[in-house]
């Protein structure tokens, strides 16, 4: 895979944890079945790129990271409301 389409495959990745993040803040249950499987291939397929461009997408990188944490967040609020 070439860092074009790893790139691409981030985005989209991003864009799907921040509608689900959306869906959950507003209190609608989401399958998220497959996203650490998704996750963990472009996480593979970005270290195996050439230094060069494995250092160009560090940026989308950590912004996914920072996604997945606040979709996290969001989970965590979500169960603890379900739980009251």
């Amino acid at each position: 895979m070439k860092a074009a389409q790893i790139r691409q495959s981030m985005e989209d990745l991003k864009t799907f944890i921040q509608d689900s993040d959306i869906k959950v803040r507003g209190g609608t249950m989401v399958d998220l079945s497959g996203l650490e499987s998704k996750v963990s291939v472009i996480c593979t397929k970005a270290v195996s790129l050439p230094a060069k461009d494995a250092m160009d997408i560090q940026p989308l990188m950590a912004e996914l990271i920072g996604e997945l944490e606040r979709l996290t967040l969001s989970l965590r609020d979500f169960r603890d409301d379900l739980k009251k």
